[in-house]
């Protein structure tokens, strides 16, 4: 199987489930006690802070360890009375203003913000909250640009990082960030672990109350071996920098043989800066779903597009904003890889496509239209 929905969740890294492995059986102690190999627990925990910290360029105490990337996302917020995000964001951010005084700022048919729109709509506006790189398409937003004018503005910044940390070179203190959301998960950690990075001196309310664990920030009894995965992971990811920026030649290359073969891909968001492992492509005449259900079972795995949305037969929100028509919105698939990826698997990745999109065609004509698939 070539498993290409890396954005939806990534496989979990071997030296991280071996540093797990520990935490889930003998050193089981609550790191809130007070005796000494509780203690050991607690030094292996602050340690793994210091490991995400340096992820995304930050200090350890600005770290809280959180269920993950949604629960980081809705605790910021909560922070904001009137928040203004992109009609593009994660419906992690876009459900949780729903009724609660949000504004949807425009992006442009390339899934960049429209800077004119958001600094137009940001006065009275106590909040500003974008993704770093978007979940569908991989685009990179202007992060200083929409941040700095946020921030003029007297609205502070929540950043979701979930995508593009363990993928980017990020400073979080090189912007005016106040917030920020991570999710082990999306870079070979696992599942149920993330952390809110708020800066040093920013007021804030925590949403988990009770107990005074990560310092009286979020009660609850920490998920140590989650924890310790996510730091283990954060590092691995570090190191793999080089890695990560090579996979746009992979993707490149994958997009390169579709099109050589006469499919006519076409890259959602691919005049913008984009994540490199990440390609949102439609094929004209071809539905998504149709395609999707041949390939597979022949051994590739890909997305419609968000996990979090997968359930539900509307088109992506990503791309209608981006200003889609729903026939080519249907059309388009997300393939995203991850640092293990090979240049094997591209070249068999692409056949698979090749194959299944000559099969779906064969038999399409112009009378029939496009194979549909129903619910």
């Amino acid at each position: 199987m070539i498993y290409w929905d890396n954005n939806a969740t990534t496989p979990l890294a071997p030296e991280v489930l071996e540093a797990m492995q520990p935490y889930l059986q003998g050193q089981y102690f609550n790191p809130s006690a007070a005796y000494a190999p509780a203690k050991a627990v607690r030094r292996a925990l602050e340690q793994a802070r210091e490991q995400v910290a340096a992820l995304v360029g930050a200090e350890p105490s600005e770290i809280i360890f959180t269920s993950g990337g949604t629960e980081s996302t809705n605790t910021a917020l909560a922070q904001f009375r009137h928040s203004l995000t992109l009609a593009t964001e994660h419906p992690a951010t876009l459900r949780t203003l729903e009724g609660k005084g949000g504004t949807i700022a425009p992006v442009l048919t390339s899934g960049l913000a429209d800077m004119a729109a958001w600094r137009s709509l940001l006065p009275g506006h106590d909040g500003a909250s974008f993704a770093w790189a978007n979940h569908e398409t991989g685009v990179i937003q202007p992060v200083r640009e929409l941040a700095e004018a946020a921030h003029e503005a007297g609205a502070r910044v929540h950043v979701d990082l979930v995508q593009a940390a363990g993928k980017l070179p990020i400073r979080v203190h090189d912007c005016p960030i106040a917030f920020a959301s991570l999710s082990a998960h999306k870079f070979h950690g696992p599942k149920g672990i993330g952390a809110l990075y708020v800066r040093c001196g920013t007021e804030w309310r925590p949403t988990h109350t009770g107990g005074l664990q990560e310092d009286g920030r979020r009660a609850g009894t920490e998920n140590v071996a989650g924890i310790i995965g996510f730091g283990k992971a954060a590092e691995l990811a570090l190191a793999a920098a080089v890695q990560y920026a090579a996979l746009a030649t992979l993707r490149d290359r994958f997009v390169y043989l579709l099109s050589e073969a006469g499919l006519n891909p076409v890259s959602n968001g691919g005049q913008a800066p984009r994540l490199p492992h990440v390609a949102n492509i439609r094929i004209p005449g071809v539905t998504a779903q149709s395609l999707s259900l041949l390939l597979e079972p022949a051994g590739l795995i890909c997305s419609t597009g968000s996990a979090c949305t997968s359930a539900e037969p509307e088109p992506s929100h990503v791309l209608r904003a981006m200003g889609l028509p729903d026939a080519q919105v249907r059309e388009s698939l997300r393939f995203s890889l991850s640092r293990f990826t090979t240049a094997a698997e591209v070249e068999e990745a692409a056949a698979l496509v090749i194959s299944a999109v000559r099969k779906l065609r064969a038999v399409q004509s112009s009378i029939t239209g496009p194979v549909m698939v129903y619910r």
